[in-house]
């Protein structure tokens, strides 16, 4: 379990707790290779950097800020006939797919990586070949990121937008255009749900 392919993979002995003391001295103790946590040290450095960057908000003014956001997504969202809020918590929203417009089915885990994987992608060619002349043709042309899928139960998967520091101080400086991004975020998951059994069969 603490060799480099279990949790030697993520720990040096160093992140050990006093109430792990049992753990000392073994695989993670003398792994030199892992005796340095680069990739926990990076993010602590990002975490300090985005830290520093939101410091003049106060908390109060971040909280609403992030409530009148998540406000507002849920909103486009739920106006998507191909999408649903699942739940939001605090400055993320979770969003289910259904696989058909009017349907009740939802996408699952494997679905969900393939959507989360085309947001990343310009599948305007794919769809131009199903729908000419779509409005969301320019949308589908646009790489996008959002939160990686979960799997909430066999019958569906969650994929989650988020408000983190960058777009928690873009919001704060410019909400209409912040909140257009967003927009065209969402029309592009609900166009890719609308279209993804033509995407699955272009083994896009």
């Amino acid at each position: 379990m603490l060799s480099p392919v279990g949790l030697g993979a993520f720990l040096s002995d160093a992140e050990l707790p006093a109430c792990l003391g049992g753990w000392k001295g073994g695989p993670l103790d003398g792994n030199k290779s892992n005796s340095y946590n680069v990739g926990l040290a990076l993010r602590w450095e990002a975490g300090l950097a985005g830290m520093e960057a939101i410091r003049h908000i106060s908390d109060i003014e971040r909280t609403n800020l992030s409530k009148e956001w998540a406000s507002k997504i849920e909103e486009m969202v739920d106006s998507n006939e191909m999408l649903e809020t699942f739940c939001v918590e605090r400055s993320i929203v979770s969003i289910r797919i259904k696989k058909k417009v009017g349907g009740s089915d939802w996408l699952r885990m494997d679905e969900a990586r393939s959507l989360f994987r085309w947001m990343t992608l310009d599948v305007s060619h794919v769809i131009e070949n199903y729908d000419p002349g779509s409005e969301m043709m320019h949308v589908l042309s646009i790489p996008m990121f959002i939160g990686q899928p979960v799997n909430v139960s066999e019958e569906h998967a969650i994929v989650r937008m988020a408000l983190g520091v960058e777009s928690l101080l873009a919001y704060s400086s410019d909400k209409e255009g912040t909140l257009f991004e967003d927009l065209q975020t969402v029309q592009k998951l609900g166009a890719l749900a609308k279209y993804f059994d033509a995407l699955s069969e272009n083994g896009i």
